[in-house]
């Protein structure tokens, strides 16, 4: 019998050697074809950041939520930070726009990644706290956006606060009637 790490950690050796394919063809392309400029770091950048999100955690022996966490925000933040040259981008927006939102998602999920280790939790408290992490996200974009008249940014940030807000009546209405929990964990196998 194979032992399940060893499942896990062939099926992410697989994906990464079909995931490493399209980086090397267009990073060989792109050596040959350069008149838009390096574009195959985006499809390089991209798979590398799905590669350390998605496929790293199947080669760890033990799941480490901390570690993860960091690892996954220092890849967004390389990540993001990569596209300002290829874009001939000035780092400013880099540092007032798009570090602040990252750090904003980042320590929601760390603050989430706390509280959900705490002890079981229901699903509809955790509909809440989910919740309340997007409408604290969407607040601080809107606030940068506004700061910096990103008006995209404005818009995007209400639309998501509103339809936040319907998520977060219905958790709170959930969590306080036990009839309609019961019932949507009957229809839903929740």
């Amino acid at each position: 019998m194979i032992p399940k790490d060893a499942k896990k950690e062939f099926a992410a050796s697989v994906i990464s050697v079909l995931l490493a394919i399209p980086m090397i063809v267009c990073g060989i392309v792109n050596l040959f074809y350069r008149r838009d400029g390096f574009w195959s770091a985006y499809v390089i950048t991209s798979v590398l950041l799905f590669w350390i999100i998605v496929i790293l955690p199947f080669y760890l022996r033990k799941i480490r939520p901390y570690l993860m966490w960091f690892i996954d925000t220092a890849a967004v933040l390389a990540y993001v930070y990569v596209f300002f040259p290829l874009r001939k981008e000035d780092a400013d927006y880099y540092l007032t726009v798009a570090l602040p939102i990252i750090v904003a998602v980042s320590l929601c999920v760390l603050f989430f990644i706390i509280w959900a280790r705490g002890k079981e939790r229901h699903w509809s408290t955790i509909i809440i706290h989910i919740a309340i992490d997007i409408a604290l996200i969407t607040a601080v974009t809107a606030a940068i956006s506004f700061y910096y008249s990103v008006t995209w940014g404005i818009i995007t940030s209400i639309i998501i606060f509103l339809s936040v807000l319907s998520l977060l009546g219905f958790g709170i209405y959930c969590n306080r009637s036990k009839k309609v929990r019961a019932w949507l964990e009957k229809k839903f196998f929740i």
